[in-house]
């Protein structure tokens, strides 16, 4: 008994020691947390303009009030022990015919998380090539055709277009 009543004071004292987070960054975080704080957490997801559906199972954006999804991932893009956070999240209504927009938080010098790229796109892939310790990203959407973006040392910027296809790019030199 006396076990019993230790153990479950422990498991009340661990519950009691780490505040739940509000709805909206527990669902989206409930795969994982990653090394962000509750605060960090917070400014995550008011940065995505979403709203927790009343059932508590899902979003939807705050212009039209539809269904939208959202997924995060984590990365030490940098290899600096920390991560940065990526965020495809939206709909069509948000984002246009890429259905989704992506959303990248990376610490700057005095660790904040700061806001890069939010704009639509089904995905922001690393590829080979780095700039300043950082990949350049291959930003997915519809189409054939697909920007690439680099680090210059504060934020991704556009670097150039990239072909998915023979001709995919052709209408860009136009």
């Amino acid at each position: 008994m006396t076990r019993l009543l230790l153990a479950c004071c422990l498991a009340l004292e661990t519950a009691c020691a780490r505040p739940a987070d509000p709805p909206g960054p527990a669902l989206l975080f409930a795969g994982g947390r990653g090394d962000l704080s509750a605060e960090e957490r917070l400014q995550v997801f008011n940065l995505l303009s979403l709203n927790v559906t009343p059932d508590g199972k899902g979003f939807t954006d705050q212009v039209c009030g539809q269904p939208a999804g959202a997924t995060v991932e984590f990365r030490d893009m940098n290899s600096d022990g920390r991560q940065e956070v990526l965020v495809i999240f939206g709909n069509d209504c948000t984002s246009g015919m890429a259905g989704s927009s992506a959303l990248l938080l990376i610490r700057d010098a005095n660790g904040k998380l700061q806001p890069n790229l939010g704009f639509p796109a089904a995905t922001a892939d690393p590829m080979p090539e780095s700039n300043l310790g950082y990949p350049d990203l291959l930003i997915g959407g519809p189409g054939f055709c697909f920007p690439v973006w680099r680090w210059n040392g504060k934020e991704y910027i556009g670097l150039r277009n990239d072909p998915q296809m023979p001709g995919g790019c052709d209408h860009w030199n136009d």
